[in-house]
């Protein structure tokens, strides 16, 4: 009985790919379809991941079916999902949902849909049949020894069984299940690409200040188009998540070559990654290195402004959803090389050096089938604190050839002034400079026993501040074109006159050590409901390394004005609690306001059939050597816990269909792929273990001993349910929702 195992074939697939940035939930694209279409929806998703998921393992069992009949082997049975009989207590479960007689082969759809078989007479996987079936082929009719026939003769094999069938029959029958699977991959994969594949292309929309891709020199608008092993012009940001997460699960302190193209030039570095966003409460975190997917100008189809404008009743100008943004103050976008929509870096580099100013937003908008173009203002937005100034604590990151290099800076430096004048706020000095574009400035810093280091430099004019990350590890605070990152201090430099703080007793020299809601009324309860976010300080949250006070300040800028936050202080040894509540700077602004904007999505559509069939190959290729890796990973103990069920692989299936034909018939390549190389492992019970009794026996010229072979399939056979219920137990866990993903969204 070849057996097609469902539950193998979904171990080779990391899930951090599968899961999407925070960034892009409902609260920051707007409001969901109606109710209706979206219950269609994933129903007709869920129906095609079943029909996709029946299609690929019907496939494999299709293989080894027509290899049989081509040798003249009879086969007893062919089934999609398995028909184990199924019982409860006193109930009794049905164990095929459909089957049908047709010649000698009886046709059907188990009840188990965890794979499939194909019965051949004389085989089967079961040890425990074993000897039985061996047994009713010696002795079938036409297959005994005559009576005539010596006592010393070998008996004779009924000639359609399998074990009757020369060594290289066997084999290609064995073999023919994933032969299948991989010309249909190839198939599937070229139908895709004819059709048009649609991918997010690893354009880098920023990079995080202090983390690995900003000291290796990535920038924005850097595509990336190879990391290690992997080399594609096509690369997607999805791909190169991957990429990065496994490569971490194999070695963290191992450089990945990551090759990118900037002005059509073609460069390459190393890069080492990060665990400095993981959870420690997350069972699973992934490396990162700190770069940002992008989006286009064009805003949300929706509405223009993401859900925290649309709580508080704001707007910032007559913009309208599917506009598209095309210049700032006058100052067109220029187009990218290889990119035809204008992306979210082109906007931010102008944008946010005008943070404390409206700006004009030119704007191309569809009215009445024509394209017009108009002018729309957007104020600035102020940026929210707690009306507690901070102390700047030590820089932690030069980059090579800044003026901050040039300069002589080092890590542990310490900013206390700037522009000759004591640094008021750590948290908003990087918003204060930004505002000052073109101006020379200059900064000076405490060294440890010498003397002090200044620096001075031109603000530029285009720059990005990516200083408000909601994830957890904020790297620290980037100033625009010094070259340098520095953390705040959880040390209270100043308290704004007239604010709750000041009211509550917070006092310079205070050390913050932990933030909480305060008493919410009807209203703000509401509010935070709506926003769709994690209550970040409903439970107690200590202000640490993880949530430090660059994290809590970006999440102050998603919560109302008003809000109350009760502040636990240290004081002369001891905890002193305080509260504040989240107020508007008249004189500090935010850098981003708040625009949706659409997710960067690109298509490949191959221009013949030769190209997608090229394509396609390459889709195969890249998936065996996916699950080749993870099998090594596995196979050294390193990646236990990144397994995944049919849970995982349901949903994964599930996610592709929702996305349209394309997406799922690209799923079905790389799980094709994935059942090729696990089913031909060594393993006894698997095609690969059948291939290895067959090889045996064509160097010795006789079958293995059956006790043997039924003692290593028992073997076989434990060691896959091991790894079975191991990859339940992982998919239990994550539906239960106490798996954790670090660094989500963020390669």
């Amino acid at each position: 009985m070849l057996e097609c195992f469902f539950e193998q074939s979904v171990c080779s697939f990391p899930r951090n790919a599968l899961f999407d940035s925070i960034f892009s939930g409902p609260w920051i694209l707007g409001a969901e379809s109606g109710l209706l279409q979206a219950w269609a929806t994933r129903i007709y998703s869920i129906i095609a991941m079943f029909l996709g998921l029946g299609f690929v393992i019907f496939v494999h069992e299709l293989g080894h079916f027509l290899a049989a009949k081509m040798f003249g082997v009879k086969c007893e049975k062919f089934y999609v999902g398995f028909d184990v009989p199924m019982k409860f207590g006193p109930i009794k479960l049905p164990s095929k949902l459909a089957k049908f007689q047709w010649g000698e082969t009886e046709y059907g759809i188990g009840s188990i849909p965890l794979g499939g078989y194909v019965k051949m007479l004389g085989q089967d996987d079961d040890p425990r049949r074993l000897k039985e079936e061996n047994e009713r082929i010696r002795n079938a009719e036409g297959g005994a020894d005559s009576p005539a026939a010596s006592e010393e003769a070998k008996p004779r094999l009924d000639p359609r069984s399998y074990p009757a069938k020369p060594v290289f029959a066997r084999m290609i029958i064995i073999s023919a299940g994933v032969i299948m699977n991989l010309i249909f991959g190839v198939l599937m994969a070229a139908c895709a690409y004819k059709i048009g594949v649609p991918y997010s292309p690893a354009v880098l929309g920023g990079t995080l200040p202090g983390d690995p891709a900003w000291k290796a020199g990535l920038q924005a608008g850097d595509r990336v188009v190879g990391i290690e092993s992997i080399q594609d012009e096509q690369l997607s940001y999805d791909e190169m998540r991957e990429k990065v997460a496994v490569s971490g699960i194999r070695n963290l302190e191992a450089p990945m070559a990551i090759s990118y193209l900037r002005g059509g030039e073609r460069k390459t570095v190393n890069v080492t990654g990060t665990m400095a966003h993981a959870d420690p409460s997350a069972r699973i975190n992934f490396q990162a290195i700190g770069v940002l997917s992008t989006a286009t100008t064009t805003l949300s189809d929706k509405q223009p402004f993401d859900r925290v404008l649309e709580l508080e009743g704001r707007s910032l100008g007559d913009l309208k959803p599917k506009d598209r943004i095309i210049g700032i103050d006058g100052v067109m976008f220029e187009s990218n090389a290889g990119v035809s929509p204008f992306l979210d870096f082109q906007l931010n580099e102008l944008m946010h050096p005008r943070l404390a100013k409206p700006v004009d937003l030119v704007v191309e908008r569809q009215s009445e089938g024509s394209k017009q173009t108009t002018t729309v203002t957007v104020a600035p937005l102020p940026y929210r604190t707690l009306g507690i100034a901070f102390e700047p604590d030590q820089v932690t990151v030069v980059a090579e050839g800044s003026a901050a290099a040039q300069a002589g800076l080092r890590m542990g430096d310490v900013p206390v002034k700037f522009n000759g004048e004591p640094i008021r706020d750590a948290v908003t000095l990087p918003n204060r400079i930004a505002s000052m574009s073109g101006q020379k400035v200059s900064m000076e810093f405490r060294r440890a026993n010498e003397p002090n280091i200044v620096l001075e430099w031109t603000v530029p004019t285009r720059f990005l501040l990516d200083n408000d990350w909601l994830g957890l590890g904020a790297p620290g605070l980037d100033i625009p074109g010094a070259g340098f990152v520095f953390t705040p201090s959880r040390r209270v430099a100043g308290v704004a006159a007239g604010s709750q703080a000041a009211s509550s007793g917070i006092q310079p020299g205070d050390i913050v050590q932990q933030v909480q809601y305060g008493s919410l009324n009807e209203s703000q309860n509401t509010y935070l409901k709506k926003l769709q976010i994690e209550s970040w300080f409903a439970k107690e949250s200590p202000i640490d390394n993880l949530r430090n006070i660059q994290w809590l300040h970006s999440q102050l800028q998603f919560l109302p004005a008003g809000l109350p936050l009760k502040i636990f202080v240290e004081r002369e040894g001891k905890i002193e609690a305080a509260s504040a509540s989240v107020l508007e700077e008249s004189d500090v602004f935010q850098a981003e306001r708040h625009l949706a904007l659409t997710p960067f999505r690109d298509k490949y559509i191959a221009q013949s059939w030769f190209q997608a069939l090229q394509r396609g190959g390459n889709e195969v290729r890249k998936g065996i050597g996916k699950v080749l890796e993870f099998l090594q990973l596995i196979a050294t103990g390193k990646a236990f816990n990144f397994i995944g069920g049919p849970g995982t692989i349901a949903l994964q299936a599930t996610s592709a269909a929702s996305q349209g034909i394309s997406p799922l018939l690209i799923f079905l390549t790389l799980l094709s792929a994935n059942l090729a190389v696990v089913n031909f492992l060594p393993v006894p019970a698997l095609d690969g273990g059948h291939m290895v009794f067959l090889a045996a026996e064509a160097i010795t010229g006789k079958p293995v001993n059956e006790e043997l072979q039924m003692k290593l399939t028992f073997a076989g056979i434990i060691a896959l349910l091991g790894l079975m219920l191991l990859a339940f137990r992982n998919d239990l866990l994550f539906f239960l929702g106490s798996v954790g993903f670090g660094a989500i969204g963020l390669g």
